[in-house]
């Protein structure tokens, strides 16, 4: 059996979507941050919640405050970003310190054709809300639009909320 499916012109938002959080994951790295998919699932390598352990809630180096709100915030209600992320200080041999910054991070994916004349109220789907209440908890909100192009190419813009 076989089938080809072209990306350009799917309807699927949740194959979109995907795709969109992949290279954004991407993107977070090449900027060393060090992306954790919130509610997890392959492909990604690092997940929140962790697995196993009881500090299963807990992100080494952020503050309690910051576990707090992730731990509240993916208990109680819908999952309100796609990533958490860390940038740490970089110490001699390419070991890391201490978390220098934390941020919750929202994922759109659009295609070139789509046209988004604002990123808040021309989005599909919700940004989330409680914006404030994560800066309040030391975080840093970024909302990243990744605009899929028809040759495999992609356009990243990402913006701090």
């Amino acid at each position: 059996m076989s089938e080809t499916i072209d990306l350009a012109r799917t309807m699927d938002s949740s194959l979109i979507g995907v795709i969109g959080e992949i290279v954004a994951w991407k993107y977070l790295r090449s900027g060393r941050i060090w992306a954790h998919r919130i509610g997890g699932w392959y492909p990604f390598p690092a997940c929140y919640p962790f697995h196993t352990g009881k500090s299963r809630y807990v992100l080494r180096g952020l503050s309690q405050r910051q576990n707090g709100y992730l731990k509240n915030s993916y208990l109680h209600g819908p999952r309100r970003y796609d990533f958490v992320g860390v940038k740490r200080r970089r110490l001699a041999l390419g070991s890391v310190g201490d978390v220098e910054e934390a941020y919750l991070v929202e994922v759109k994916t659009t295609h070139s054709r789509s046209v988004r004349y604002s990123l808040r109220g021309g989005l599909k789907g919700k940004i989330p809300s409680d914006v404030e209440k994560a800066k309040a908890a030391g975080f840093r909100v970024l909302l990243i639009v990744v605009t899929l192009l028809n040759d495999w190419k992609c356009g990243i813009v990402c913006r701090e909320l």
